[in-house]
């Protein structure tokens, strides 16, 4: 589904394409080789997006904003590479990174029927109020059941797709826990 994706000028698709956005790789040698190629390209995308402000406030808050980041470690997942030791342009070209660099450009990485149904369910985002929590966060789970999706990515699957339907903090991080009861 199409629906979630930034738009990109047709520059920043050619960067795309360059970009390796897979999370594993056969071996070290491939993985490096491949962090080695996506360096340039990806710094190049990022400063195009920042120029024309092309990722979604919601999916930067989530980068950036310590609230977003629901655990124990109360720091933004940029914060959590700072941590690590991990600076400047490295954190954008270190290789955990391609999946926050997936999200910025597609949105949340949920099968098309699972999103079309969540959306249906919760209709308009601006009439959700905490009374419709309970149902949408166990409607998520049965499509996370049904579906066969790995509860521990798909809570957070959830959660960003509730952000980039525009539910608030608060209700995302309600339907993230309901997702995340299942055993």
């Amino acid at each position: 589904m199409d629906k979630f994706h930034i738009d990109l000028t047709q520059s920043e698709v050619e960067l795309v394409q360059r970009i390796d956005l897979r999370v594993t790789h056969r071996d070290h040698t491939e993985g490096h080789a491949n962090y080695n190629a996506n360096k340039e390209p990806i710094l190049t995308l990022l400063r195009s997006l920042s120029e024309r402000n092309a990722v979604p406030p919601q999916r930067l808050s989530y980068w950036n904003d310590p609230k977003y980041n629901v655990g124990r470690v109360k720091t933004s997942r940029k914060g959590l590479f700072e941590r690590n030791g991990c600076t400047g342009t490295e954190i954008y070209t270190h290789p955990h990174f391609v999946p926050y660099l997936r999200y910025f450009l597609f949105g949340p990485e949920l099968p098309d029927d699972v999103i079309a149904e969540f959306e249906a369910k919760v209709g308009n985002p601006g009439w959700v109020t905490s009374s419709d929590v309970v149902p949408i966060g166990k409607f998520a789970r049965d499509l996370t059941r049904r579906y066969r999706l790995d509860p521990s990515d798909a809570m957070e699957e959830f959660f960003k797709l509730c952000l980039d339907m525009g539910l608030s903090l608060s209700i995302a991080e309600s339907v993230m826990r309901s997702v995340r009861q299942i055993r």
